[in-house]
């Protein structure tokens, strides 16, 4: 694990530990730091209070900044923050240009801002130079940091532009996830699709949320 950010190596591809960017330690993003902290990349966190992720900067090859830094610092950079905070948190990371920029959220109980198809559409409107995937939203949060349940992989749909996929592909595979690359980003909403059925299945139907989707094979 290296903390220089001037190596590269693997950033390009995807292959090889990577530099990302956290932006939001809440949930869903403290548990995507630890998970990619465990897999040997270099994690950086974005928060606007560092006291709210003292617990995540305890862990090795992590570092909280503020936003902005922590999105300069990286070449993936993932959106763990509320859908209506989504406009105001891309605003102040700077300059995206050429950078992956993973869209982890969901619209729960919000429309998607600004009428658009999806909120990966919405996020790509946001950062119009980088290179926007869809990927870490349809799972609980609770097992986002390593990718099974019960010791299987669990099955995470990935879609959105051709340049960033390969990186988030590798990212969420060193983690632990059976990735499914679903294809560009006319294929956001069937990744989108796939949370709202994890979250109807667990809070009306009951399923609860200790429970993920697998891929069955002969």
């Amino acid at each position: 694990m290296t903390n220089d950010s001037n190596d590269t190596s693997g950033t390009a591809t995807g292959t090889g530990p990577q530099r990302v960017a956290v932006i939001g330690p809440g949930n869903v993003g403290s548990q995507l730091v630890r998970g990619f902290a465990r897999a040997g990349h270099q994690v950086s966190v974005g928060a606007r209070d560092a006291a709210k992720a003292a617990e995540l900067a305890r862990l090795d090859g992590v570092d909280v900044l503020d936003p902005a830094a922590a999105a300069a610092a990286a070449d993936v950079v993932v959106l763990t923050v509320p859908v209506v905070a989504l406009a105001e948190t891309v605003a102040g990371l700077g300059d995206l240009d050429g950078k992956v920029l993973v869209d982890a959220t969901n619209a729960v109980g919000v429309p998607v801002p600004g009428g658009h198809p999806t909120v990966g559409a919405h996020v790509a409107g946001l950062a119009p130079t980088a290179s926007v995937v869809k990927a870490f939203n349809t799972i609980g949060a609770e097992h986002l940091a390593d990718g099974t349940i019960a010791g299987r992989a669990v099955f995470l749909p990935v879609a959105g532009d051709d340049r960033g996929r390969p990186a988030v592909v590798a990212l969420a595979e060193s983690v632990g996830f059976e990735v499914a690359d679903l294809g560009g980003p006319e294929a956001v909403e069937l990744v989108e699709d796939t949370a709202r059925l994890w979250i109807h299945l667990a809070f009306r139907c009951g399923w609860g949320r200790d429970f993920g989707f697998g891929v069955l094979r002969p």
